[in-house]
């Protein structure tokens, strides 16, 4: 009996252990409940009541039904803990969210200087360098310096603690690069960082990039060693041809492309270089055509059709003027051609070349007055333009001043002017070129002179250094006839040439709108003006203080400045 004493008590102990450890019996006489349980971020240990039963993700854990306290611990996060209850058969799904920790990051290299990023993001700074707080955690931590190996390491950093990451970073050998390129303003990168010459980076294969605009993208590896590396990039230029259909057919074509500066003819289905081109084409008795194309890699179609000219050469017409009243009065001159220069004349006026004017204008009967001159500045209002007495010498003209022609004009002040009749008009007002001067200065003529070659005559028809001038001034050769007068005289005091275009010879002399050139090689066979970067520029017809030989159709004379003999006389597109 009291064997069997001792058993059951044995039995009593054993279960009561059973009981208090959270064994079997307890689950087989209240049953169990079931906890889901996870976390943020996963991997916390989880204790239930004190004892260890895993670590999350931790699915379908029994416990006894009732009150028990679960916590977990993670090594980037504060622990945290909670009571939770539960009944028989429940199923319970809790999850723990760690809240944010901070601790700190010290990176230090050997040598100091070196960039850092922390899982492939940049920070801001070099070696040493200390970032607090930083964010608790498992990090990717990369070290480099040109001229060193890059290092990469794994470090933690843990709740308000201090980690150190330190990195000897080796020398490695370099390469010298230096790269010849073709186009020289190509853009070169290698991988991805631009190119520079001399640069150096470690030995080793590198992407090489090559890009300009008009060129087959260049892309390719090359191996840089130890030392000095030479490389040539020669990027093959991209083409297309230029299909046009023009009418009329016989129009002259020429084209113009950055590669190859200047105008050239253009021929049927043309190889040209991608990128801009400009065409332009003009035909006689009709509107110039002129377009900036984009020629791509493929045949680009493009039709031109000129319009023809619907003009009356010499009609006479004023636009209005913006401000009130008219602007100056001009005359329709066709289209022709003319031979340009003189063979008797000076060197500048050689070699003497025939010149086509294929498209009309029309150009100022007179000369720019100061009425004209005047109204401009007061529309403008600029200070008086026009002094109420020429020379104190000088008895006042007939009809005051208003029909002399405006003078001491350099040449941007007759740019100013005929900028403001374009305003003002909506037309295209400009000066003359040298060509179109000479055009109507000749007026089908082929002389020196347009109304013949006896200089007796000459008083009849323009205003130069004569008579009545060599009574106050000295002057060799001058016209041995009189015109009354002194210095300026009304415009249109002398009859028209044949283009109805007065006062072309004397008077002022007029600026047009080209550059000077000593001579007229390499000059264009068209009415265009001879432009570029220049500081003088060209006078045509002479002046009122002229001899015979100074004030021909064909004389030129060049300033930077105004003066006294000088003014314009304007031209308007049509």
């Amino acid at each position: 009996m009291l064997r069997w004493g001792l058993i059951g008590l044995l039995v009593v102990v054993v279960a009561l252990a059973d009981w208090y450890g959270g064994g079997m019996v307890p689950r087989l006489v209240l049953g169990t409940a079931t906890l889901n349980l996870t976390s943020s971020p996963d991997g916390a240990k989880v204790f239930i009541d004190g004892k260890a039963v895993g670590e999350t993700s931790l699915h379908a854990q029994r416990v006894v039904p009732g009150e028990i306290v679960l916590r977990m611990e993670h090594r980037f996060h504060d622990a945290v803990a909670r009571r939770v209850e539960s009944s028989r058969g429940e199923v319970l799904d809790i999850h723990i969210e760690f809240p944010p920790t901070t601790g700190s990051l010290e990176v230090v290299t050997n040598p100091r200087g070196a960039a850092i990023a922390v899982d492939g993001v940049r920070i801001d700074g070099v070696t040493p360098v200390l970032l607090s707080p930083h964010p608790t955690g498992s990090f990717d931590v990369t070290t480099w310096i040109h001229g060193r190996e890059r290092k990469t390491e794994t470090v933690e950093v843990l709740p308000r603690q201090n980690t150190e990451a330190s990195f000897d970073l080796e020398r490695v050998p370099l390469s010298e690069i230096y790269i010849s390129r073709s186009p020289r303003d190509a853009e070169l990168e290698i991988e991805g960082n631009r190119y520079e010459q001399g640069m150096t980076l470690p030995v080793g294969v590198y992407r090489l990039r090559a890009r300009r605009e008009g060129y087959a993208p260049v892309d390719r590896t090359i191996e840089f060693t130890r030392g000095r590396n030479d490389h040539a990039i020669d990027m093959v230029r991209l083409r297309g041809s230029l299909s046009l259909a023009v009418s009329p057919r016989h129009a002259k074509v020429r084209v113009s492309y950055p590669d190859a500066p200047g105008w050239r003819p253009y021929q049927e289905e043309m190889v040209i270089p991608t990128g801009p081109v400009s065409v332009r084409a003009t035909a006689v008795g009709y509107r110039g055509y002129e377009r900036k194309l984009t020629i791509g890699p493929k045949t680009l179609k493009h039709s031109i059709r000129l319009e023809e000219y619907d003009v009356q050469p010499g009609r006479q017409f004023r636009d209005e003027l913006a401000s009130g009243g008219k602007g100056p009065l001009l005359v329709v001159v066709g289209t022709g051609s003319f031979r340009m220069g003189s063979t008797d004349g000076s060197a500048d006026e050689r070699p003497v070349r025939n010149v086509v004017v294929a498209e009309p204008f029309a150009i100022g009967v007179f000369e720019t007055t100061r009425e004209e001159y005047g109204k401009f500045r007061e529309v403008k209002g600029w200070a008086e333009a026009v002094p109420e007495a020429l020379h104190p010498e000088d008895p006042p003209p007939s009809n005051s001043l208003r029909r002399l022609p405006m003078s001491r004009l350099s040449w941007e002040d007759g740019q100013d002017y005929v900028s403001w009749l374009t305003e003002e008009t909506g037309y295209r007002y400009r000066l003359p070129t040298e060509a179109e001067w000479e055009y109507v200065a000749r007026a089908g003529s082929t002389g020196a002179y347009y109304f013949g070659a006896d200089t007796t005559v000459f008083c009849a028809h323009a205003n130069i250094a004569d008579r009545t001038y060599a009574s106050r001034f000295r002057k060799p050769a001058i016209a041995d006839c009189t015109d009354g007068g002194m210095r300026w005289v009304d415009v249109g005091s002398f009859p028209p040439n044949a283009f109805g275009v007065h006062d072309i010879l004397g008077n002022v002399e007029e600026w047009v709108a080209d550059c000077w050139r000593d001579d007229y090689r390499n000059a264009a066979n068209d009415q265009r003006a001879r432009g570029g970067a220049c500081g003088t520029h060209v006078l045509r017809g002479g002046a009122w203080d002229s001899s015979p030989h100074e004030a021909t159709v064909s004389y030129r004379s060049f300033s930077n400045r105004g003066s006294g003999t000088r003014g314009v006389r304007v031209v308007r597109e049509l």
